[in-house]
C-alpha cells in the first residue's frame, strides 16, 4: 500500500511538495521553538545558576525572586541555625548524596588589590569542599579549598574570572591576599568564565571557607546544598531531605513546613515563564500553519480523487474493495504527513539546538515533544485523508469507467 501511494504521489509530486513544506514549516515552527526553550531551561539552571541536574537547596527564611516589578516566587520559613544543619547533615542517608554548606556574606560587596577595585557587584559566599563538585563548577587556575582549610577556617578565596580580570590584568592572582568587604583573603584559586544571567554577572561571585563566614557574619543564614547521586534519584533524594529536616525541626505530621527545597530548573521555568507570551503565540502560528496543511492536503486528495476517477473504477473492476480504495487513499494522506511531519521535526531539533550550541547549553532531545509532533503529523494526514478516501470509495464502478 505505502509503494502504491508514493508511486500515486509522485505523479502529482508539486502539489505534493507544496502540502509537504507547509506541514514540515509548521512542525519545525512548533518543535524548533519548544527544544529551544528546553535548551535554555537547563542552560539556564544548570550553566549560568551553576544547579546541576542533580541539585536541590535545603533553605529556611524568607525567599523572594523577583524581576522588575513582578513577583515571581515568594517562600516563608525560619532560617536554619547551624545546630539545625549539622543534624540535618548527620542524619541524611540517601546513598551516594553529597551535602555542602553555604552561607551568604554579601550580595554587593567589593573587592580591591592594591588600588585597583571592582564594581560593587561581587558576591561572596561560603562554602563547604563538596559545593564546588555539586555546583559542577570549573578551574581556570589554582585549586579548591582542602577540608583542613574549612576546619581551621583559613582564609582562602576562589575568585570568579571577572574578578580576576579586574584585579590581575597582567599577573596571576595565586598566593595573592585581596580585601573582600572587612575581610582578606588569600586567592587559591580562579573558577573558569560562567557567563551572566539576565544583567547578573556570575563571574564576579567569590568562595571562601563556611567556617569564616558563619563567623564574620552579623547574622549568617546557613543553606544547605544536596546532590543526589542521579538525576533519577531527585525526588527521593528531596523526599528523604523534607522527611529528615521535619524531623529535626521536631515539626508533628498536621504542622506546615517552615523550611523550603528548591531545584534549580523550578526557578529557570520561572524566568522562563516571562517568555509565556512568545511560546504561546508561536504555538499558535504552529497549529495555524497545521491547519492550513491539513485543507491544503485534503484538497489535493479531492482534486486526485476527481482526476483519478478511471484508475478507481478500473481497480473496482478487476477486483479492488470499496475498502482497499479507501486505504490507498488515506495511505497517500499519511505517507505526505509521515514525510513532513519527520522532516519538520528534524528541522526544529537542528534549528532549537542550534540555538543551545550558539548559547553554550548542551544537546536536547525533547522526546515528550517529539511525540506530540508525530500525533499531530498523523492527525493531519487522517483528517485530511479521510473524507477524499471515503469519495473514492463511494464511487461507482461503471460511472467511473465511463468518467472523462
Amino acid at each position: 500500500m505505502i509503494a502504491e501511494a508514493l508511486k500515486a504521489l509522485w505523479e502529482y509530486r508539486l502539489r505534493a511538495i507544496l502540502t509537504l513544506s507547509i506541514l514540515a514549516f509548521g512542525i519545525t515552527a512548533l518543535v524548533g521553538i519548544l527544544t529551544t526553550l528546553e535548551a535554555l531551561r537547563g542552560f539556564i539552571a544548570h550553566k549560568l545558576l551553576g544547579f546541576g541536574p542533580h541539585t536541590f537547596v535545603v533553605t529556611g527564611g524568607d525567599i523572594r525572586i523577583q524581576v522588575g516589578r513582578k513577583k515571581m516566587l515568594s517562600l516563608k520559613g525560619r532560617d536554619l541555625r547551624l545546630w539545625e544543619v549539622n543534624a540535618f547533615m548527620e542524619r541524611y542517608s540517601l546513598a551516594g548524596a553529597v551535602l555542602s554548606r553555604q552561607v551568604l556574606v554579601t550580595y554587593s560587596g567589593q573587592a580591591w588589590y592594591k588600588g585597583r577595585k571592582t564594581p560593587a557587584q561581587v558576591r561572596l559566599f561560603g562554602v563547604d569542599v563538596p559545593y564546588f563538585s555539586i555546583h559542577e563548577l570549573q578551574l581556570a587556575q589554582g585549586r579548591f579549598f582542602t577540608p583542613v582549610e574549612i576546619k581551621q577556617a583559613l582564609p582562602g578565596v576562589v575568585i570568579g574570572s571577572a574578578v580576576a580580570q579586574e584585579l590581575f590584568p597582567h599577573e596571576s592572582p595565586l598566593g595573592k591576599w585581596i580585601r573582600i568587604g572587612g575581610g582578606l583573603y588569600r586567592v587559591v584559586g580562579v573558577l573558569s568564565p560562567r557567563g551572566s544571567l539576565f544583567g547578573m554577572n556570575l563571574d564576579m561571585e567569590c568562595f571562601i571557607p563556611w567556617s569564616i563566614a558563619y563567623a564574620d557574619a552579623a547574622t549568617p543564614r546557613v543553606d544547605v546544598e544536596v546532590g543526589a547521586p542521579s538525576v533519577e534519584a531527585v525526588p527521593t533524594a528531596m523526599q528523604e531531605a523534607r522527611k529528615v529536616m521535619r524531623q529535626v525541626r521536631r515539626l508533628a505530621p498536621r504542622q506546615p513546613e517552615d523550611f523550603s527545597l528548591f531545584r534549580g530548573e523550578q526557578i529557570a521555568d520561572l524566568l522562563l515563564d516571562q517568555l509565556q507570551l512568545v511560546t504561546l503565540a508561536t504555538i499558535g502560528i504552529s497549529l495555524i500553519t497545521l491547519l492550513g496543511a491539513t485543507i491544503s492536503l485534503a484538497n489535493i486528495l479531492l482534486v486526485a480523487v476527481k482526476e483519478r476517477t478511471q484508475e478507481i473504477g478500473l481497480r473496482m473492476a478487476l477486483g479492488a474493495t470499496r475498502r482497499a480504495i479507501q486505504q490507498q487513499f488515506l495511505g497517500e494522506a499519511l505517507v505526505i504527513a509521515v514525510v513532513g511531519g519527520g522532516a519538520g521535526i528534524l528541522l526544529g531539533l537542528l534549528l532549537g539546538n542550534g540555538v543551545a550550541l550558539y548559547i553554550g547549553a548542551d544537546f536536547v532531545m525533547p522526546w515528550k515533544w517529539v511525540l506530540l509532533a508525530t500525533l499531530l503529523s498523523g492527525g493531519v494526514g487522517l483528517i485530511a485523508g479521510y473524507q477524499p478516501a471515503r469519495e473514492a470509495a463511494q464511487l461507482e464502478p461503471v460511472e467511473a469507467l465511463r468518467y472523462e
